[in-house]
């Protein structure tokens, strides 16, 4: 079923963006509380191949309090209720003057692309995915020496999609993923069904499907930015209002 839409505003319930204010900012904890455990135990030769971002950088991504921008997270109301499928980075681009000086001062530390980074979103998705699995599956065994707590596994039960390195997980399941390719890094994520969508507005016909991003600042909910993706994967933004 398709909802046809006059203009670049969509409705959202109270109750909707409540729940929402709430579970972007559980998400952002576990990114963040993940992230940390790893850059604790892993070598920084392994953290470079699996993440490619230093540490100093890619905390700052997830915390959302680097004054360059601020974490966009990407939701879809599917048919089980808001799932959390990765996020990115919003950043002001910088002038030319304002790039070179940049060079200038933090020389390559500035060529590090993280704004939609596969492996900076999800492989830390797929991480978090194969850590609560294992902990549902050894949790009697664990006590309370679970990383997860029992707040975090409902969290992830909850909101998350499930990720994995792998497809054959997904295919054993019988269930439809999508594949996200960088460079030779694969991942697969089961593929959550999202609102169809059809814009018409004073730019024409666009047809697509109804993605949610929950704009995080400094571990604070920023607001909401609601988008319509079409096949090609480009994004047409609109406004939210809640009713």
């Amino acid at each position: 079923m398709k909802t046809t839409l006059f203009s670049r505003e969509i409705a959202y319930i109270k109750e909707d963006v409540a729940e929402l204010e709430t579970a972007s900012i559980k998400v952002q904890l576990i990114y963040d509380k993940v992230l940390f455990m790893l850059h604790s135990h892993l070598p920084d030769s392994l953290w470079e191949a699996w993440i490619g971002v230093p540490y100093s950088i890619i905390s700052s991504l997830y915390k959302g309090n680097n004054e360059s921008g601020t974490i966009f997270q990407k939701w879809i109301q599917g048919p089980d209720g808001w799932k959390c499928i990765g996020c990115e980075r919003h950043c002001l681009e910088s002038t030319d003057v304002e790039r070179a000086a940049e060079e200038r001062v933090f020389g390559e530390q500035r060529s590090f692309k993280f704004h939609n980074g596969i492996r900076q979103s999800m492989v830390l998705q797929a991480v978090i995915w194969s850590m609560y699995e294992n902990t549902q599956l050894f949790h009697p065994f664990l006590g309370e020496e679970s990383f997860f707590d029992g707040e975090d596994l409902d969290t992830i039960a909850t909101y998350f999609v499930p990720t994995y390195l792998s497809d054959i997980r997904l295919l054993e399941l019988s269930k439809p993923c999508k594949e996200y390719k960088e460079h030779n890094v694969r991942v697969y994520q089961e593929w959550i069904a999202a609102p169809n969508l059809v814009l018409q507005w004073d730019g024409g016909l666009t047809e697509g499907r109804w993605m949610t991003g929950v704009y995080v600042d400094q571990s604070r909910f920023a607001g909401l930015g609601p988008y319509l993706k079409d096949a090609a994967g480009k994004r047409t933004y609109m406004q939210a209002f809640v009713q």
